[in-house]
């Protein structure tokens, strides 16, 4: 298992406390109704069929999910001062810090799925060019009698 692997599985980890902080976030009286807005956006999107990548790609379906969440926490924690959100972080246990990282780390992992899907297409692609040439020169040396 690569360090990238190994990384974005403690990110998996880690959605139970991001899950816990968005929850506080959102029944906070001091979150304004347009960020709890943003929150709503970030579960609905996760829990919605409807993806920008679908479900059905093995880990990349995923992970979409739980990039756009948080997004829309980094997005929610930025707009107050610390004093304010820094309660929720800590009851939570995690941090502007480690949420930010999980989004770049995240990020990569998206990335290198999708170069790692483009070789497979392009090389599926190729040899099913190089069946169908095999296929029309066969054809050609067969004579009709």
């Amino acid at each position: 298992m690569d360090d990238l692997e190994r990384d974005i599985f403690s990110v998996i980890g880690r959605l139970p406390r991001y899950s816990k902080l968005l929850v506080k976030l959102y029944k906070s009286p001091d979150i304004r109704k347009r960020h709890k807005l943003l929150l709503s956006m970030g579960i609905a999107y996760s829990a919605s069929p409807i993806d920008l990548i679908p479900g059905i790609i093995p880990v990349a379906g995923q992970l979409d999910n739980l990039l756009i969440m948080l997004r829309c926490l980094e997005k929610v924690l930025d707009a107050y001062d610390v004093k304010i959100t820094g309660k929720y972080l800590d009851e939570a246990g995690t941090s502007v810090d480690e949420i930010k990282e999980d989004i770049q780390l995240t990020g990569e992992t998206l990335k290198s799925i999708g170069r790692g899907t483009v070789k497979v297409v392009s090389n599926t692609v190729k040899f099913a060019g190089y069946s169908v040439l095999y296929g029309i020169r066969k054809l050609r040396r067969k004579r009709p009698y």
